[in-house]
C-alpha cells in the first residue's frame, strides 16, 4: 500500500487498543491513518483512516495471495488485525491528504462510524480470515520430466 508520508506520532506492536486511539483521535480532530502488519498464515496489512478524528476509510490487503477488502468490510479485517501478532504505526496527515487518498479510490469510504458501535465490532482475538494457497506442485517439472506424465 502506497499513501501520503507524514510525521509518525505513535507506533508499537500488536495487539493494540484500537478504540483508546479511535477515541483519542476523536477528541484531537485527528487527520491521519493507523498502518499495521501481521503475521498469521501470511502477512497482512491494513490501513484505517481518519478524517477530522472520524475513522473514514479502510484498506486491508495480503500480497501473497492478491486479495484487498475495502470500506466497510475491510473494517471487520483491520479491526481483527489489531488483536494479532505484528505492529502498527501513527501517521499523521493533513485534511487535505485524506481527502486526496480517499478520491484516488472511492471505494475504500466506509462512511459515517459511530465510535459508540465500535466496541461491538471488535473481536476478542485474532481469527485467520486470509488462507494461504498451498500451491501444488507436480514432482515430474521439478526434475524436468515433464514430458512422462503424458
Amino acid at each position: 500500500m502506497n499513501f501520503p508520508v507524514g510525521p509518525i506520532l505513535n507506533k508499537g506492536n500488536l495487539p493494540a487498543d484500537i478504540l483508546e486511539m479511535s477515541t483519542d483521535f476523536e477528541l484531537k480532530r485527528f487527520n491521519g491513518y493507523i498502518i499495521q502488519t501481521v503475521k498469521g498464515d501470511v502477512i497482512e496489512e491494513g490501513s484505517l483512516f481518519f478524517r477530522d478524528g472520524k475513522i473514514s476509510a479502510c484498506l486491508v490487503e495480503c500480497q501473497s495471495i492478491k486479495q484487498k477488502i475495502k470500506g466497510k468490510a475491510g473494517l471487520e479485517y483491520f479491526l481483527n488485525q489489531t488483536k494479532g501478532k505484528g505492529f502498527f504505526q501513527v501517521v499523521e496527515l493533513t485534511r487535505s491528504q485524506v481527502d486526496l487518498v480517499e478520491a484516488f479510490d472511492e471505494t475504500i469510504m466506509t462512511h459515517e462510524i459511530n465510535l459508540k458501535e465500535l466496541p461491538k465490532l471488535i473481536p476478542n482475538s485474532y481469527a485467520i480470515r486470509f488462507k494461504a494457497e498451498a500451491k501444488k506442485e507436480n514432482i515430474l517439472e521439478r526434475y524436468g520430466l515433464s514430458d512422462l506424465k503424458k
